[in-house]
């Protein structure tokens, strides 16, 4: 049975609605509203914890199960009139050519320029023209022009020339003649040969993997259509340059910023020279937004406190589905001094992420734990990757979407190497803790940071997440801003502020990463690692220098999973009096040596102090971990050059420090430096040494003034 939905956003204003999408394979499903308290079922804790929302009625609503359509590629909006003698022009970079079905290239009414089993095809409606007789090699250049009369046809091939060359120089490979024929015109499309209309939803077919670089078309000798893919390059549009009004439309977000055959080599940054980067990489595997029809509209009431929700979808009594919202205080409603920001950036950037899949295997003491969750989403390939995955093709996937259904994205979901909470339920740990604090706090996301720059302004405390990993630079600004202006800041996780991430302009739920250093599962390729969306380069805010350490005192360190992580140990300055309200009614020197995670605080991905890399010279370590074990190792940009003595147990580097770090003004930034800190809070009903620390640390944030 199958039962599962997405909502049109992450968060919204209490007094507004968000539309919930819905597949079902019974079509009767209750929808309705809960509040979400605690999401960890593990009975060591308090278990699942939801409250009914009396002010959002049950609604009966008929559903079915919806397809995805997947896959991206490039659409005309208006016919293109095909004349007496036609020719077409492409470049392309083909990465799975010997694919047995069609793949479109350039397609324009009933001509057609594809690739089958290898071999490059001209067709017109179902009559093949020509065939090349040398098949394609995958992730090399070619040109191909087409020209097609009453009378003949050819088809042109040209090669890249070996060895490769910066930029690239084609030879001829091969000329091959065909019939003539009369051609009728049609709407253009790229890495296509056409589109199914499904209830007014667009269903691709004959999907290309590959690049495309500076397609035309030439009818009686005139330019009549042709496309700069380098243009408007963060947008979803490609105009047409020969002035007919002949646009496409990118859907499902190809990857754009890709080197094309005239790239030099001596160039990295697209911005310099964007006519280097006039390809477009397209695979039949993107997803920008799934396009299920609008099931249900949820209104949210206006008189709604802020917090974590969940829309439950329910269908014959037993299956249930939870679908994450952050509703936000109403429009002139007042606000609490205090905020919890979810890290829904990194919620997206793991969206429905594989790796569990194949020959997956895991440097732990613990085994790998796959749960409905994977199983869920590898029978579901159509619902998309995240951005720790490739494509079909074997390229990394640069962007990530929300507006799809996301297993892991769910309040139970517990991860597959630890059996455990990660991201979104163990965020909720923290829900749960400030609702056990009586402390009033309003819920935001960093969807919300991103788009409101001023959406820190009205609190005096914010808290971060578990894993706040996935950050653009307006959003550091914006934490910046808020302590230098007086506010408190507590990052409650580890492996934060890690990743340059940018959003796509016309797809604001769409992020973007290019991955090339760090700790990573892909590396973007040489001159690809500058966003499309921003023009910035990519890879990690550390070699950006704008590493965590500044803001935060720590920054991501090492990382690894056992069956015992550590608490943390405090240190001699914690013992000041300037500090050492910090651990008031605390009596133990080890903080945090048990929690739902890994049977400890100081795990998972790891942060330290570092002063090579920016930690305030007025950074006090409060705690620091105990001993880790050999299943603890650094992250890459820490390892100049190998050895066998990497790992925790020979590398003091390898660790968690728990800080504070005071700002002139009175702002001030409180750190733990650990994934798995949060899964301690709920231990013993809330009552522990974790959850006393967390509580000193909000009680004198929130009481500062500003």
């Amino acid at each position: 049975m199958l039962l599962i939905g997405y909502l049109s956003d992450l968060s919204c204003r209490a007094g507004t609605s968000v539309d919930v999408h819905i597949s079902s394979s019974v079509p009767d499903v209750v929808v309705d509203m809960v509040r979400l308290i605690h999401g960890d079922e593990n009975p060591d804790g308090p278990g699942f914890l939801q409250e009914e929302v009396d002010l959002v009625p049950a609604a009966r609503v008929t559903c079915s199960v919806q397809d995805t359509a997947i896959g991206s590629y490039a659409v005309g909006a208006r016919p293109l009139d095909l004349g007496t003698e036609v020719t077409v022009r492409v470049d392309l970079w083909p990465t799975t050519p010997d694919l047995e079905r069609e793949q479109g290239v350039l397609v324009v009414g009933d001509l057609a320029l594809t690739l089958v089993a290898g071999h490059m095809v001209l067709r017109a409606g179902d009559q093949i023209l020509a065939r090349s007789a040398e098949p394609l090699t995958e992730r090399r250049w070619y040109r191909a022009e087409a020209r097609v009369g009453p009378g003949s046809s050819t088809l042109a091939l040209s090669g890249e020339s070996e060895p490769v060359r910066t930029p690239v120089r084609f030879r001829a490979v091969e000329v091959v003649a065909g019939p003539g024929i009369r051609l009728s015109g049609g709407v253009p499309y790229l890495a296509a040969t056409g589109v199914e209309d499904r209830g007014g939803r667009r269903f691709p077919h004959g999907l290309l993997n590959g690049k495309i670089a500076a397609p035309a078309v030439h009818v009686d000798g005139d330019v009549v259509a042709a496309w700069a893919l380098e243009q408007g390059m963060p947008g979803q549009t490609v105009h047409d340059i020969a002035g007919a009004g002949h646009d496409l439309e990118l859907v499902n977000v190809p990857t754009r910023a890709m080197t094309g055959p005239g790239w030099t080599g001596r160039l990295h940054a697209w911005e310099q020279d964007p006519v280097q980067w006039n390809a477009i990489h397209f695979h039949d595997d993107d997803l920008a937004d799934a396009q299920w029809p609008v099931s249900y509209v949820l209104d949210v009431p206006a008189e709604l406190p802020s917090g974590v929700y969940g829309v439950r979808l329910r269908a014959e009594g037993q299956v249930t589905d939870y679908v994450p919202l952050a509703v936000r205080p109403a429009i002139g409603a007042p606000h609490a001094r205090i905020a919890l920001m979810l890290g829904t950036w990194t919620y997206v950037a793991y969206a429905n992420e594989h790796l569990t899949e194949g020959d997956f295997e895991q440097p732990s003491v613990i085994p790998v734990q796959r749960g409905s969750w994977e199983d869920l989403v590898a029978e579901h390939p159509e619902w998309g990757k995240s951005v720790y995955d490739l494509h079909s093709d074997g390229s990394g996937v640069a962007y990530s979407s929300a507006l799809r259904p996301i297993p892991n994205l769910r309040p139970t979901y517990r991860f597959w190497g630890f059996h455990a909470p990660r991201r979104f339920p163990a965020d909720l740990y923290v829900v749960h803790f400030l609702t056990l604090l009586g402390e009033d706090f309003d819920v935001i996301t960093e969807h919300d940071l991103h788009r409101e720059r001023d959406l820190l302004a009205p609190y005096q405390t914010v808290i971060t997440g578990s894993h706040p990993e996935y950050y653009s630079g307006d959003m550091l600004d914006a934490l910046d801003r808020h302590v230098d202006d007086g506010g408190g800041l507590l990052y409650l996780g580890g492996d934060g502020f890690y990743w340059v991430t940018t959003s796509v302009p016309d797809h604001p739920l769409v992020i973007e990463v290019r991955k090339s250093e760090g700790l990573r599962h892909w590396d973007a390729a040489p001159g690809e690692r500058h966003h499309s969306t921003t023009g910035e380069p990519g890879g990690i805010w550390r070699t950006r220098g704008r590493s965590s350490h500044q803001l935060f005192g720590v920054g991501m360190g090492g990382f690894g999973w056992d069956d015992k992580a550590p608490g943390y140990r405090r240190t001699a300055e914690s013992f000041d009096a300037a500090v050492s309200w910090v651990f008031d009614g605390v009596e133990e020197e080890v903080i945090g040596d048990f929690g739902l995670i890994m049977n400890g605080t100081s795990g998972d991905e790891i942060d330290r102090v570092d002063f090579r890399y920016g930690t305030p010279l007025n950074t006090v370590v409060l705690a620091s971990s105990e001993q880790h074990s050999e299943w603890y190792v650094p992250v890459p940009e820490d390892i100049p050059s190998t050895s066998n003595q990497l790992n925790a147990t020979f590398n003091p580097d390898v660790r968690s420090d728990m800080v504070l770090v005071e700002r002139e003004g009175g702002g001030a930034v409180f750190s733990v430096g650990s994934i798995i800190f949060t899964g301690a809070l709920p231990v013993n009903g809330g009552d522990n040494n974790v959850a006393r620390v967390v509580e000193n640390v909000v009680r004198n944030f929130t009481a500062r003034g500003r």
